[in-house]
């Protein structure tokens, strides 16, 4: 980090405190662990390219947002070339809607888009081969950055970079900022620390060392009343019905909780309805499933003991659709079209009893979560 940056990171830090910028010495930020990525090497694979389209996961999540906003970032200040977030599916969530809106992300959908005027293709959050996001069919990727297990499709890529280990995609993205010097605005400083606190739970959720380390480096630049705006965000009536709606349809089979959703606003609200449902004292797994559209949409939670989600809704899933995911938290579509009310209740009770088998719970009977 430059002179000047560092100071101004540490003033903010001991400010936050409640301390004078003068009263102590300077806080030591922890370094990052140095990974064998060459970055330098991989940024060298760019120079003379002009212009770079960056994919995420379709419906994108925290973590893909802020990773694709740092990439860009990143590049454009290091090659440097302009770069596009292309945005497939829909930002749904009410608390992805206001990071998208308040930080000023940049998103364009992809069929305002013309793959072939760029000359460079990336992707983050995800992998070719996936099936869950829209990048061109045939058109080599160049830029993969990932912290979920590493795909066959993927194994061609020039710049790779996937680590499996890891709690965040935007990690990856903070160490690449903080070795190049990047400038890190507030804007793109609120994107990174909201997708660390989303995607591991306030570091309570597969977090390692690197995502503290990065936690701790954008601390004093975050804006707290912009991060504020888009955890806390205004949602209408229609979300507390659909919320009772859910509750009252969930059911329990042991220690799974499982509810068909049914029809649904938007693809990631059965994510957010799994990690309500992961709350309940007797929860070990959750299991959420809805409609978008024809698109039936799967999202799975695990406590922390069962870290094999991922496997699981692999499993699930099978050659039905796309899966994805890892430790405790995985997402799936099934490719085949599901239209009527009675489709969807069928398929839900396939997978229930498919999941009940997988983590060996046999068939007991269900019964309501909350009553009728």
């Amino acid at each position: 980090m430059p002179a000047s940056k560092k100071k101004s990171s540490d003033d903010a830090t001991r400010s936050v405190a409640g301390e004078s910028p003068d009263d102590d010495p300077a806080p030591v930020l922890p370094e990052f662990e140095v990974s064998d990525f060459d970055l330098g090497k991989a940024l060298g694979r760019l120079r003379g390219r002009h212009n770079l389209l960056i994919y995420m996961h379709d419906n994108p999540d925290p973590d893909a947002l802020a990773a694709a906003f740092g990439l860009k970032r990143l590049v454009e200040h290091s090659i440097p070339l302009e770069a596009t977030l292309a945005l497939g599916g829909i930002v749904g969530r009410a608390e992805n809607r206001a990071m998208v809106e308040t930080l000023g992300i940049p998103l364009v959908a992809p069929d305002a888009l013309d793959p072939a005027a760029y000359d460079a293709l990336a992707i983050v959050d995800s992998q070719p081969g996936t099936g869950n996001s829209s990048l061109p069919p045939g058109r080599p990727v160049d830029i993969v950055i990932d912290h979920h297990p590493a795909r066959p499709e993927s194994e061609q890529v020039p710049w790779r970079d996937i680590r499996p280990e890891l709690g965040a995609t935007s990690t990856i993205l903070v160490e690449y900022l903080r070795a190049l010097n990047v400038p890190v605005d507030t804007p793109l400083a609120t994107a990174l620390f909201y997708a660390l606190r989303a995607e591991t739970r306030d570091l309570g959720r597969e977090a390692t060392h690197a995502e503290r380390v990065a936690y701790l480096f954008l601390f004093p630049l975050v804006d707290f009343h912009l991060l504020s705006r888009i955890a806390q965000p205004k949602v209408p009536r229609e979300h507390f019905a659909a919320l009772d709606r859910v509750l009252r349809s969930a059911q329990v089979w042991g220690d799974l909780v499982a509810v068909n959703m049914g029809s649904i606003a938007y693809p990631d609200l059965v994510a957010e309805v799994a990690d309500l449902l992961l709350a309940w004292e007797g929860a070990r797994f959750v299991l959420c499933c809805g409609c978008y559209g024809d698109r039936f949409y799967l999202s799975l939670r695990t406590e922390p003991s069962e870290r094999r989600a991922g496997a699981l809704m692999r499993q699930l899933i099978s050659s039905e659709g796309a899966a994805g995911g890892h430790g405790t938290m995985a997402g799936g579509r099934l490719f085949r079209p599901v239209t009527t009310d009675t489709e969807r209740q069928a398929t839900f009770d396939q997978m229930v009893h498919l999941l009940l088998d997988l983590i060996g719970r046999g068939s007991p009977p269900s019964t309501p979560l909350i009553g009728s």
